[in-house]
């Protein structure tokens, strides 16, 4: 269940926006998982480059959340790539 579309977290004086906030529901649980998700397409002309980004934006999200919401959980999405095997 999305619960936030962006999920704005105040870091300082700054305000920044992780993509989703949702609730993900555990398995034989009743109460639900806070999660927050960043959610990157690796699209530019490097993929190394984007992928360095997402890393340093993922870290300090991560800081943030921890921070000031410590009860939610932050995950990377990143599309599925699959490279051929090498013969």
């Amino acid at each position: 269940m999305i619960t936030d579309d962006p999920l704005i977290v105040e870091a300082g004086k700054r305000k920044i926006q992780v993509d989703l906030g949702a609730e993900r529901l555990i398995a034989a649980e009743k109460d639900g998982e806070k999660i927050a998700v960043e959610i990157k397409s690796f699209i530019g002309v490097s993929t190394l480059h984007d992928f360095y980004q997402a890393l340093g934006q993922f870290s300090f999200y991560k800081f943030a959340l921890e921070k000031k919401m410590p009860e939610r959980t932050l995950f990377l999405a990143v599309p599925q790539v699959r490279f051929p095997l090498a013969n």
